[in-house]
């Protein structure tokens, strides 16, 4: 069974995690089958704390991968869940409306 846990990293009183998709079965600091994006706690931005890979959440998600409970909070409190089923698991990227030309304006003749 695939898991999407935390790899510890960091020193001694400076954590640092790695989200990753790992086999339940390897050790915590083991091999990860991918990394999915990672949680620094020490940040104060508290949207900045994590950073994490979306759409191939979603996609590890979909396949039957069980989130810890951490991860399970780090996914919920960024609001992303398991696609619905018939859903795709990728997200659908933003298209820049295109740019509206503003004219120059005419210099003022005295």
């Amino acid at each position: 069974m695939v898991r999407l846990r935390m790899k510890s990293f960091g020193r001694l009183h400076r954590p640092f995690f790695r989200i990753c998709a790992m086999d339940a079965r390897s050790p915590r600091d083991g091999k990860a089958i991918e990394e999915l994006g990672h949680y620094d706690p020490m940040v104060r931005n508290l949207e900045a704390r994590a950073v994490l890979n979306a759409n191939r959440l979603r996609y590890w998600l979909s396949v039957g991968a069980q989130p810890s409970d951490k991860v399970a909070s780090i996914l919920k409190r960024h609001g992303i869940f398991k696609p619905l089923p018939g859903e795709s698991w990728e997200l659908p990227t933003p298209v820049n409306p295109p740019a509206v030309a503003t004219p120059e304006p005419t210099p003022k003749q005295a």
